[in-house]
């Protein structure tokens, strides 16, 4: 009977206890947020990015009726400011290593959740048609049409714990991180770009990937009332100088020019200009600063930016001359910054 009054005792301590654990491992991760269920972290200032493949579906889930266009693609476009796109309400879906097969199925997810945007923006950079660009990565519920895991289970994980306490403590897991309106902004402490230095998998492998241009056509057809605008992201004018030196441009503009008749608005970027010449807009070449983003949201709509090139009204052969016509005239700043 003892032992029987002691075990109850035991089990019912034991089982507060881990009610009250769980209790505040959820209040924690609920407050810091750390997959933006709840609208994001309600402690600090800045929203760093885990999952954004998971993050911004929550985030998008939740406010979805304030917008009228989205934006897709990689790391580059996370940090396109969407207030900044002029006339349209924008969420911006760019995610770490997207690729444009993932970019249609969530647009086929967020169809089928009844979201019908009147612009659709996607970044379509020259590493997007490349021989190998590596898997997909679509979670389940994306593919099965599903919502994401409820926050009252996600959010009783110790694993979640770990990303709120880094939120609270720590460095970002990456070289972004998001402010309170969740608009991507370089983080502190990123690395000076060194041109001298290879971008990261600058010669990975040719552009040859022609094929892939048809994703673009699956856009067209999942939200066949949109506009369908693309632009190039800024590259560092040293990697397409890069290019032309291993015999690749031609194929690399050939390709981005194949894609561009895909779209009805398409502006170029990354062609050598002010701003890709310019070591302080960029931490490693590829990742392009929050003022050079801001140019390009202002400008992509409307064509104001001089130093792109509007796809649109350019063939291929004049945007071949065009590129030959930019690095010569960045020759020499290119040739200064090799050596410094």
């Amino acid at each position: 009977m003892t032992m029987s009054k002691h075990a109850s005792a035991y089990l019912a301590t034991l089982t507060a206890a881990v009610v009250a654990t769980a209790f505040v491992v959820f209040i924690v991760n609920a407050v810091v947020d750390p997959l933006w269920y709840f609208g994001g972290n309600k402690i600090g200032t800045v929203n760093y990015a885990f999952n954004e493949r998971l993050s911004k579906t929550n985030l998008f889930l939740s406010r979805k009726d304030r917008y009228d266009c989205v934006i897709f693609g990689d790391s580059r476009v996370t940090l396109l400011p969407e207030d900044k796109i002029g006339g349209y309400k924008c969420f911006n879906f760019a995610f770490s290593a997207g690729k444009a097969a993932e970019a249609v199925a969530y647009a086929r997810f967020l169809r089928a959740h009844d979201f019908r945007p009147k612009l659709v923006i996607m970044g379509v950079p020259g590493a997007a048609f490349r021989e190998r660009i590596g898997g997909a990565d679509i979670p389940a519920f994306i593919r099965e049409g599903d919502t994401p895991k409820s926050p009252y289970l996600a959010y009783l994980s110790i694993d979640t714990l770990r990303m709120s306490l880094q939120t609270l403590f720590g460095k970002s897991p990456l070289d972004r991180v998001y402010d309170r309106q969740f608009i991507c902004r370089v983080a502190p402490g990123a690395p000076a770009y060194d041109p001298a230095k290879p971008i990261r998998d600058l010669f990975a492998g040719r552009f040859v990937a022609r094929d892939r241009v048809s994703f673009y056509d699956e856009m067209r057809i999942i939200f066949p009332e949109a506009i369908l605008a693309g632009y190039v992201p800024p590259i560092s004018a040293w990697a397409v100088n890069a290019y032309a030196e291993k015999g690749w441009l031609d194929e690399y503009v050939e390709v981005l020019h194949l894609a561009s008749t895909k779209f009805d608005r398409f502006v170029d970027y990354g062609v050598p200009s002010a701003m890709t010449i310019d070591r302080s807009n960029t931490y490693d070449g590829t990742h392009y600063s929050e003022p050079a983003n801001t140019i390009i949201a202002r400008s992509l709509m409307i064509g104001s930016s001089e130093d792109a090139l509007d796809l649109k009204k350019l063939d291929a052969v004049e945007m071949r001359r065009a590129y030959a016509k930019r690095l010569k005239r960045y020759e020499a700043a290119i040739a200064d910054g090799l050596a410094n």
